[in-house]
Order: C-alpha cells, then sequence, then structure tokens
C-alpha cells in the first residue's frame, strides 16, 4: 500500500512543469536554509552572549584585583610608614633600654597615640593600631581592644612577623574596640627594626575593615542576584555580601559540583547547576595573598537580553521566507527552460567536455548569460594551462630552492664542528653552535609555513651567520641592521640564507684577509628593501647576468640558489619584485631584496 502511495506521488510530481519544480525546491530548500538559519542563529547569539559574559566577568575580576591590589599595598605601605616613624622608633628604644616609671609609661603611650592617629581613620582607611614592644607587650593605646589582639597574635605570628620583617596579613578575626563593638578585620603586621641600631624594637599592627575589601566589589556588582567571594589559603570565606557566611568553608559541592578548586585554572569559568539555576562561576587568584575571588551570575540575568534578539531573528526569517516564497515563483517562471539547458550544458562540461558551449540565439539576460558563460569557459581553460605551467615551474623552483638553503652538508659541518669544540674542551663554542643550529631549524621548518615575519627571517639568518663565524672566524665579521617598522611584514621562508651563503663561501671566503658582511632591511614607499652586502672578491657583469636571467640547466647549482629566489619572488609577488645584484670585481657586492611591504 505504501508502496503504491509513494508510486503515486512520484507520478503526480513527474507531470508537474519544470517552473513548478523549481518553485517547489526553492521554497523547500529556502525553508529549511531559513530555519537552520534562524536556529544556528539563535544558538551562536546565545553562546556568543554567554563568551562575552565570561569575558566580563573575567575582566571585573581582574578590576577587582587590580583595585586589591592597590589597598594591600597601600596598607602595607602604612605600615611600613608607622614602623619606621622617628618618635615611634625613639619611644620604643626607650621602652627597649630602660625600665620606666608610670609617668613615663603614660609619656610613651602619648607618644604612641600622636603617631598612629595619623595612620588610622578619618585620614586613611585603617580602622585601628596597635604598637607591640619588643617584649611582645602591647602597649595601652588606640582603639583596639589588647585581649582580643592577643588571641590573634600568638606565639608563631608572631615569630614570622619577626622573621619576614616585611608586611604580614593575617586571616580574617574578630576585633573588639574598647567602646564595645566587633568588627571583622584583617590585621597587618610590620617588624619595627631600630634605624640606628639595627635591634627590633617591636611590631606595627593596622587592622582593615571587611567591609573596606567588599567595597570593590560590591561597586562592580550589576545584577541584583551576582554574588561575590574571597576566600583565603585554607578556602575559608573571608569577604562575600553575606555576612553570616564569613568565616565558613567555601562550599565547592554546592557552588562547583563536581569540580574542586585546586583544579580550576586561573581566570576560567564553569557553567554550574545551583539551587536549580544554571549559574556562570568565575574563579581568579589573587597571588600576592594568596586568596581566591570568586564571582557567581545566573545564566537568566545573562541571556534575558537575548530574548528579544531571538523575536527579531524569527520576525527577520518569516519576512525573508514570506519574500523567498514571491521570489522564487517569479524566478521558476523566467529562467526555468534556459536554465535547464545551460544546466545540461554544465553538466556536460562537469563530466571533461570543456571545449563545449552554450548557443541561446537570444538577445536577452539568458543571452548574455550564455556569451558570459562561454567567455568564461574560455578564459577557464586559458587560466587553466597558465595555472599548470606556473604550479609546474613554482613547484621545480620551490623543490630546488629547499635543496639549495637546507643542505645536508651545513648540518653536517655544523655537527662536526661541534664535536670539534667538545674535543678542544671548548664547550661553551659547543653549546652556542647546537643552540644556533636549533635555532637555525625551528624557524626554517615553521610548522610548514612558506611565508614567515621578516623578524624570522632575520633571526634565521643570525643563527645560521653566528655558526658560518664560530666556524669561519678568520674570513668574516657580520652587521645586521633592520628597522624595527618592517619587522612585523611578510616575506618567503629562508630567502635570504642563499645570497648569505653565496657571499661567505664565493665573496669572503676567496677574500685573502677577512671580511664583512652587512645585512640591511628598511622599507621605502610601500616596499621593503633587504640588502646583502660583502667586500670580498665581487661578481662580473657577465656572472650577475648568468645568475639572474639564464635557466636552471646552465646555472650551476650554487648559483641557482640565488636565481631560484629571484624567480621564486616574482612568482609570487609580480615581475616588479625580485633581487637587484650590484657588485665591482675585487670590491664588493650587493645584493638588494625587493619585496611588497605587507603584514602577515
Amino acid at each position: 500500500m505504501g508502496k503504491i502511495h509513494f508510486n503515486h506521488i512520484t507520478k503526480l510530481f513527474k507531470e508537474i512543469s519544470i517552473k513548478n519544480k523549481i518553485f517547489i525546491f526553492y521554497i523547500v530548500i529556502l525553508g529549511i536554509s531559513l530555519s537552520i538559519f534562524t536556529l544556528l542563529t539563535i544558538s551562536i547569539s546565545n553562546k556568543a552572549i554567554i563568551e562575552k559574559a565570561q569575558k566580563n566577568a573575567g575582566r571585573e575580576l581582574t578590576l577587582i584585583d587590580k583595585s586589591l591590589m592597590n589597598l594591600t599595598r597601600n596598607c602595607e605601605d602604612y605600615a611600613r610608614i608607622l614602623s619606621t616613624e622617628n618618635r615611634l622608633q625613639n619611644q620604643l628604644e626607650l621602652v627597649r633600654n630602660n625600665d620606666l616609671n608610670s609617668i613615663q609609661n603614660i609619656d610613651v603611650e602619648k607618644t604612641l597615640k600622636e603617631v598612629i592617629s595619623n595612620i588610622v581613620q578619618p585620614n586613611t582607611k585603617m580602622s585601628a593600631a596597635s604598637i607591640m614592644s619588643s617584649k611582645n607587650i602591647l602597649f595601652d593605646i588606640g582603639y583596639a581592644d589588647n585581649l582580643s589582639v592577643y588571641s590573634q597574635f600568638d606565639n608563631a605570628l608572631i615569630d614570622k612577623v619577626v622573621e619576614i620583617k616585611s608586611p604580614v596579613w593575617t586571616s580574617l578575626f574578630k576585633l573588639k574596640y574598647r567602646y564595645g563593638e566587633e568588627e571583622n578585620v584583617f590585621a597587618i603586621a610590620k617588624s619595627i627594626i631600630g634605624k640606628n641600631t639595627g635591634a627590633r624594637l617591636g611590631i606595627a599592627i593596622l587592622y582593615l575593615k571587611e567591609t573596606e575589601v567588599a567595597s570593590i566589589y560590591l561597586n562592580n556588582i550589576i545584577n541584583e542576584n551576582d554574588k561575590f567571594f574571597i576566600l583565603d589559603s585554607e578556602n575559608n570565606i573571608i569577604s562575600t555580601q553575606d555576612k553570616d557566611d564569613l568565616y565558613q568553608k567555601f562550599d565547592e559541592e554546592k557552588y562547583l559540583g563536581k569540580y574542586k578548586l585546586d583544579n580550576i585554572q586561573n581566570d576560567e569559568s564553569l557553567i554550574v547547576n545551583i539551587d536549580g539555576i544554571q549559574t556562570l562561576v568565575t574563579l581568579h587568584k589573587f597571588d600576592k595573598l594568596n586568596w581566591k575571588i570568586i564571582s557567581t551570575i545566573p545564566m537568566n540575568e545573562i541571556t534575558s537580553e537575548n530574548k528579544g534578539i531571538t523575536r527579531l531573528i524569527i520576525i527577520i526569517g518569516v519576512a525573508c521566507l514570506v519574500f523567498a516564497f514571491i521570489a522564487s515563483y517569479l524566478l521558476s517562471y523566467t529562467i526555468s527552460k534556459p536554465i535547464l539547458n545551460l544546466v545540461r550544458i554544465m553538466k556536460e562540461i562537469k563530466q571533461g567536455n570543456l571545449g563545449l558551449r552554450a548557443d541561446f540565439n537570444a538577445n536577452d539576460e539568458i543571452g548574455m548569460l550564455g556569451d558570459g558563460f562561454n567567455s568564461l569557459m574560455d578564459r577557464i581553460n586559458k587560466l587553466l594551462e597558465q595555472i599548470y605551467n606556473e604550479q609546474r615551474i613554482k613547484r621545480e623552483n620551490e623543490f630546488r630552492l629547499l635543496q639549495s638553503q637546507i643542505k645536508p652538508h651545513f648540518l653536517y659541518n655544523t655537527i662536526e664542528t661541534i664535536i670539534s669544540f667538545i674535543k678542544l674542551d671548548l664547550k661553551e663554542n659547543a653549546i652556542m653552535s647546537a643552540k644556533y643550529l636549533a635555532g637555525f631549524y625551528r624557524i626554517s621548518l615553521s610548522k610548514g609555513n612558506d611565508i614567515i615575519t621578516i623578524e624570522d627571517e632575520m633571526l634565521l639568518i643570525k643563527n645560521y651567520l653566528s655558526i658560518q663565524k664560530l666556524r669561519y672566524i678568520e674570513y668574516m665579521d657580520y652587521e645586521l641592521y633592520f628597522d624595527e617598522e618592517i619587522l612585523k611584514y611578510q616575506i618567503p621562508k629562508l630567502t635570504l640564507q642563499p645570497l648569505v651563503e653565496n657571499s661567505i663561501y664565493h665573496g669572503l671566503k676567496q677574500k685573502e684577509d677577512k671580511g664583512t658582511l652587512i645585512i640591511k632591511g628598511y622599507k621605502n614607499e610601500e616596499c621593503v628593501f633587504i640588502e646583502v652586502f660583502d667586500n670580498g672578491i665581487g661578481i662580473s657583469p657577465d656572472k650577475i647576468d648568468s645568475i639572474l636571467h639564464s635557466s636552471a640547466v646552465q646555472n650551476k647549482l650554487t648559483d641557482f640558489g640565488v636565481s631560484s629566489v629571484d624567480t621564486r619572488l616574482k612568482l609570487l609577488y609580480g615581475e616588479e619584485y625580485g633581487l637587484k645584484i650590484e657588485s665591482i670585481v675585487g670590491e664588493y657586492t650587493k645584493v638588494t631584496v625587493k619585496l611588497p611591504a605587507t603584514k602577515l
């Protein structure tokens, strides 16, 4: 029954005119395409918004990090200022060296009160300050209750402050004030060292309220349900909006699910289900104090702005579908017959009959299309032939160029040089040679890329010349001068090596005394020029002409590296680029490479 039904539909479809077939086909294709496009667009926009939220969360935590860094540095600076204050140091020296009576103690405490009053609120963000003597006894000064300070500063912490000497931060604790109130604070302790005697005089302690730390991220909250946590090295909560969570262990199972804090990378974002709500969780590490900053943002707040975009996409999709419906009908009606004829011709051409041409005998657009198609096929045939010849020449040149540039004997000779250095106990030279060799081949291979930056080409040549100078120190010196602005422009890989090799072996090495190789790179208008100059034996005009204009068969293999560079540059960039050789026999040779100024 099903087969009969299918055959009936097939028969009806065959009886439909080609115009209607094209119309139906376009409607189906456009409907499916628009549906897929709409779904993909919605999906991509959601993904883009989430990625944007992740980046924003990372940037937000980075800003918090910077603000927290400024706050901690300011607090530490206040601790250093307090510990080096002259009046404080004089009083502590007096206490350390003498047993004071009660009147003298009162005078000391009065002076210390005056000193710390400049450091605490309202002059700074420090809520209070304490001074501990060298005998670990707190002076009865300031707002802090000494008993609550003693409970935090045990012997182990005091020893740590004395040993480290730089400011030491404690974890969060409750500080009781003399007037009865309690606050969550961080203590910043700094050992006081006598500037004149170098003796330990005591410890300066400053207190920073947790609310000062919290104000940093509270000012950055965008959404109402955003939440921030700051954790200490033991993953205890030391700052958050909900103060009831302070001193509690961070609930990894609730906020991270299957993930663990120690396994999360810096600035990494996770999407976690928290109490049934998909939430973006981002972690940033504050390395200075070994703290962790965590932000949680509900996903419904992130994607809420995408709902309007989704509606707009659907409206546009429906409008496009209606337009496509009308356009498909008109298009199928207008071009059905001649287009099918053109399709038939194209199918035959696709089968390999490239000599076939369209013949519509019409002066309308379809006739113009046929003429254009015929012209295009003629041009394609010519281009195919041209591309085939150019590719063949290019592959031959690149193959020969590779042979001339990365010659096995260079590797063998360098390895033999390294062995010789080792035998002569010139280990430093051997190490440097191996380093230069590795650098040369690392860049010359360059992950298979044929085009690299001039900066990489310069480093490659520098490695090559460094090896050659170790081998032929009696023949050559070299100098490299490249303008900074051209270093990011592109150059075919190993363009300069054959030119440098030619200068060494056929210029400088044939000279009786020591010679110099100078390579300069600069930009002029919209072109980059690189000059390879040597004061060797020079090249005759006939030889220059032979190098640049003779075929690979006529050139020797040593000359072909240079001519291959010229051919390769002309193939890649055009006839106006390539090499120019200037030389006077017995005096110098200068090879100039001309390239387009194109950034990689």
